[in-house]
C-alpha cells in the first residue's frame, strides 16, 4: 500500500519552492535549477506515527501498523456503591438517670414535739421508749426534683419509697402518700406495718401515664414509735431516712436536663455484593464515606437540631486506605469475605439545661460508601462480561477513493495481554471489517493459526501475575494469527468486535488468590503486516493540501520545469487542481498526466522512467489550497509486484524567470 504522504511531498516539491537555495545573481531569460529530490518509501512515510516500516533480507518493504480493539472495563466487578445501617432511634431507645430524693427526719426532732419531751428523753441518756402511737400525723415534707425536671410525663416508671430506721426502737403503720404541689394530684400511696429499729423496707407502685412537677410534696399519714426492749440510748442524732426513686424511665415528654448518654451502640459486619466474586481485601483509590444523620432532638449536639427534612452528612475521605474485608477480627467461625466489621456509636451530649423533648423525637441514620479501588485480591468469580459489538475506527486507508488492490499476502495478530491475576477465556461472537465508503458487506476475520474459525471459539488466556505478590503487573498474553489480505484489500474504515469474557471458567484457583487492578483489566489490539506485493489498478488517492505563498513581485516565472524519474514499478495519473479557501476550483495545473512506471523485466525493475512536465503562466492569485488526485498502478495488473527500499523517485525542479533577482 502507497500512502499520499508520497504525493504531498511530491507536489509540495513541485509547489512550494522552500528548499535552501542560494541567492545568485539571474540573468532575464535563463533558467536556472530550483531544487532535487530523492525519495524512498522510508522517506515517504517517516512522518507517520501510525506506520513503522520492516525490511527483509533483500529489503523487501512491509508496512506494520496497530490498532486498538479492545479495553475492557471492569470497575463495577468491585467498586463499593452502597448504603448500610439506615436505623432510627426514638426517644423511648434513650435513657433518663434514676431522680433519687433523700429526706431525713432524727429522733431529736421528734423527741421535741412530745411535752418535757427534751427533759424526759435528754440528748445523750439512756431510757426506756413507751409505745408513743401517732407521734406523727399529716406531717408534710416539701421534695424539691428541679436540679432533675420541670415536668416529666412518663409512659414507663416506677416510684419507689424506702424507709430506714434508725431509730433505737422499732417503728410502725407507717402510711404516706408523694402528690404533685401545683395540681394536687396523688403521685402514689405507700404503707409499712411494721420497720425494725436499724432496718429498712421498701414499697413501689407503677407512675406510668403519670405527669410529675418539679415540687412534689410528700405526706406522712401516720407513724408510732413502739416501745423499746428495755433501756436504750438516746441520740438525737439518729433519724429515720426516707429515700425516693424514680426509676426505669421511660419519657413520653419532658422539660429537664437530660443527662450525657450513649444513645446508641452498633457493632456489625457490613457485607457488600460483588456478585459471585469473594474479596478479601480492596485497596481504595478514591471515594468517601458518608454519615448522614437527622434529629430532632433539641441538644446542643455535633448533629444540630433539625430544622427541615435535610439531613447533616459528615463525610470523611477513604483515599489510600485498605479495607480488610475477612470480617471481624478473631470472629466466630473465622474470616468471611466481602465484609467489613464496623463500631458506630451516638451520644446526646447534655447542655446542662432545660429542654423538652418528646418521644416522636428521634435520631435517624444512614452510611452511604462511594468507593473506587485501585486494586482487590481475593476470588473474582465465575463472571460473565459482555463486550460490545463495538466499532473501532481506522483512518489509513481514509484518502483512497477507487480503484482496487491485491495483496500477495497480509497478517493480522490479535493481541490480547491480561492484567488481572484469574484465569479467563474469550469468545468472539462477531469479529468484521467493513469498508462503509463502497456499499459491500462486512468482511469477516476467517481462521486463526489452527486453521479454526475465530467466531465461536473458545481462546484461553492464562492469568496475570504479581512481581513478589506487588506491582508491577506480569501481563500474560494470547495471540491470535490469521491471513489478512481479503480484509485488507477491502480498505476498511472501520472493525467491529463483540466477544464475551469469562472469568475463572474452571472455578476458583485453590492456590493462588485472584487479583484485579481496574485500571489494568484486558486489552486487545492488532498488529497489521502488510508486506509489499501486490497489484494495484487505478487506486485512487485524493488529498487536499493547505498552501502558504508568499507573493514576491520580483520572482516572476515564465515557465516551471519538473523532471521525474519514477524507480518504482508503479505509474500514477496524475490531476493537480488549484482552490481558494473556500475549495473552490481557481485552475487546474494538471489533468490526468501520467507518470510512467519504471522500466521492468519479469517485475524488477531495471531502470527509471523519465517524466518531463512544463507548467507555463501560472497564477497562484488567491491559491490557499490544492487538490491531488492520484490513481496509481503497478506495473503488471496479473502478477504480484514488490516494492523494495531502495526504489526512489528522483525529482528536479527548475524554472525560466522573465527578470534579473538578486540585484
Amino acid at each position: 500500500m502507497i500512502r499520499s504522504s508520497f504525493l504531498i511531498i511530491l507536489i509540495l516539491s513541485l509547489i512550494s519552492c522552500k528548499h535552501e537555495l542560494e541567492s545568485p545573481t539571474w540573468e532575464v531569460d535563463m533558467i536556472v535549477p530550483l531544487a532535487n529530490l530523492e525519495m524512498n518509501i522510508t522517506n515517504i512515510i517517516e512522518d507517520n506515527d501510525d506506520i513503522s516500516i520492516n525490511l527483509s533480507n533483500d529489503s523487501l518493504i512491509s508496512l506494520i501498523f496497530t490498532t486498538d480493539i479492545l479495553n475492557v472495563n471492569l470497575d463495577t466487578l468491585i467498586k463499593i456503591d452502597a448504603i448500610t445501617d439506615e436505623q432510627t432511634h426514638t426517644l423511648d431507645s434513650a435513657s433518663f438517670d434514676d431522680v433519687s430524693i433523700s429526706d431525713t427526719a432524727t429522733i431529736g426532732q421528734a423527741i421535741t414535739e412530745i411535752p418535757f419531751g427534751t427533759v424526759l428523753f435528754p440528748n445523750g441518756s439512756t431510757s426506756t421508749i413507751p409505745d408513743i402511737p401517732n407521734i406523727i400525723n399529716e406531717d408534710t415534707v416539701d421534695i424539691d426534683a428541679s436540679e432533675y425536671f420541670e415536668t416529666m410525663t412518663l409512659y414507663q416508671g416506677m416510684l419507689i419509697i424506702e424507709i430506714i430506721n434508725g431509730y433505737p426502737t422499732d417503728i410502725s403503720n407507717v402510711s404516706m402518700s408523694l402528690i404533685n404541689a401545683t395540681n394536687l394530684n396523688t403521685i402514689g400511696t405507700f404503707s409499712f406495718p411494721l420497720i425494725e429499729s436499724g432496718s429498712s423496707a421498701i414499697d413501689s407502685v407503677s407512675i406510668a401515664g403519670q405527669t410529675l412537677d418539679e415540687n412534689i410534696v410528700g405526706i406522712l399519714h401516720n407513724m408510732d414509735i413502739n416501745a423499746s426492749n428495755g433501756s436504750v440510748p438516746i441520740n438525737y442524732e439518729d433519724a429515720i431516712i426516707t429515700n425516693i426513686t424514680i426509676a426505669d424511665i421511660g419519657i413520653t415528654q419532658a422539660t429537664a436536663i437530660f443527662p450525657e448518654q450513649q444513645l446508641t451502640e452498633n457493632l456489625k459486619e457490613h457485607s457488600f455484593d460483588f456478585g459471585t466474586a469473594q474479596i478479601k481485601e480492596i485497596g481504595i483509590k478514591s471515594g468517601n464515606v458518608k454519615v448522614n444523620v437527622l434529629s430532632t432532638l433539641p441538644n446542643d449536639m455535633i448533629v444540630p437540631q433539625a430544622t427541615s427534612t435535610e439531613v447533616t452528612t459528615f463525610e470523611f475521605d477513604f483515599s489510600g486506605y485498605i479495607l480488610d474485608l475477612t470480617g471481624k477480627e478473631n470472629r466466630i467461625g473465622g474470616d468471611t469475605i466481602n465484609t467489613i466489621y464496623t463500631e458506630a456509636y451516638t451520644f446526646i451530649d447534655s447542655t446542662g439545661e432545660l429542654v423538652t423533648i418528646n418521644q416522636t423525637d428521634s435520631f435517624y441514620s444512614y452510611i452511604e460508601f462511594d468507593l473506587t479501588p485501585e486494586y482487590g485480591i481475593g476470588y473474582l468469580g465465575q463472571e460473565i462480561f459482555t463486550i460490545g459489538p463495538t466499532i473501532s475506527e481506522n483512518d489509513l486507508f481514509n484518502n483512497i477513493t477507487d480503484g482496487s488492490l491485491d495483496l500477495e499476502e497480509a497478517y493480522m495478530n490479535i493481541r490480547i495481554e491480561n492484567f488481572i491475576g484469574a484465569d479467563a477465556s474469550i469468545i468472539f461472537n462477531e469479529f468484521s471489517a467493513e469498508n462503509t465508503n463502497d456499499n459491500n458487506p462486512p468482511v469477516n476475520i476467517g481462521t486463526d493459526q489452527y486453521n479454526d474459525n475465530i467466531i465461536g471459539k473458545e481462546y484461553v488466556i492464562n492469568r496475570a501475575l504479581l512481581s513478589n505478590g506487588n506491582t508491577p503487573i506480569e501481563s500474560s498474553i494470547t495471540e491470535i494469527n490469521l491471513e489478512a489480505s481479503n480484509i485488507l484489500e477491502i480498505l476498511p474504515n472501520q472493525i467491529t468486535i463483540g466477544a464475551i469474557l469469562h472469568l475463572n471458567p474452571n472455578g476458583q484457583n485453590l492456590i493462588h488468590d485472584d487479583f484485579i487492578y481496574p485500571s489494568h483489566t484486558v486489552n486487545a489490539s492488532i498488529d497489521t503486516e502488510i508486506p509489499l506485493s501486490l497489484i494495484s489498478n487505478n487506486l485512487t488517492v485524493k488529498k487536499i493540501i493547505d498552501l502558504d505563498i508568499n507573493n514576491n513581485e520580483d520572482l516572476e516565472v515564465d515557465e516551471l520545469y519538473i523532471n521525474i524519474k519514477n524507480g518504482f514499478p508503479l505509474s500514477s495519473v496524475l490531476d493537480i487542481i488549484l482552490l481558494d479557501e473556500y475549495n473552490n476550483i481557481i485552475d487546474t495545473l494538471l489533468n490526468g498526466k501520467i507518470i510512467t512506471s519504471a522500466i521492468n523485466n519479469n517485475n524488477i525493475v531495471i531502470s527509471p522512467s523519465e517524466t518531463n512536465i512544463i507548467i507555463n503562466d501560472t497564477d497562484f492569485t488567491n491559491v490557499k489550497k490544492i487538490e491531488v488526485i492520484a490513481a496509481f498502478s503497478t506495473s503488471s495488473i496479473t502478477e504480484h509486484v514488490k516494492i523494495y527500499n531502495y526504489h526512489t523517485i528522483d525529482v528536479s525542479l527548475s524554472a525560466k524567470f522573465r527578470e534579473m533577482l538578486g540585484n
